[in-house]
């Protein structure tokens, strides 16, 4: 039963990130997309909230939350795919620094998503 509450939860992630990213898609930041940015942004704010309340000890709300939602809705694999896409155009050197800047953003979301709300 809970492995299909996971799928539950990451079919509704991979949805929502679809439609965000579809709304997003035109938005550019030195070449890169801004929908990739917001969406993992969004994502990193949202597990950071998601332990705060400490939510990872109920026994369904962690998986269908945390590893189905928000797993799908954050994936480290289309992050990826928009930084070589960006390093076809920019340079390897550019694209490093970018991916740096991104993950680094991302850690501190998660931060400030748990310092907010513990």
């Amino acid at each position: 039963m809970i492995y299909f509450l996971i799928g539950v939860g990451a079919f509704f992630g991979a949805v929502s990130r679809y439609l965000l990213s579809g709304y997003l898609e035109k938005l550019l930041l030195f070449g890169f997309p801004l929908g990739t940015i917001i969406i993992n942004l969004i994502g990193c704010y949202l597990i950071g909230v998601f332990l705060a309340f400490n939510f990872s000890n109920k026994d369904l709300v962690g998986p269908i939350v945390a590893i189905g939602y928000l797993s799908s809705f954050t994936t480290f694999s289309a992050f990826t795919k928009e930084v070589l896409l960006f390093s076809n155009s920019n340079g390897w050197i550019p694209s490093i620094f970018i991916a740096l800047i991104i993950s680094s953003l991302c850690v501190f979301s998660t931060f400030i998503g748990h310092k907010m709300f513990s």
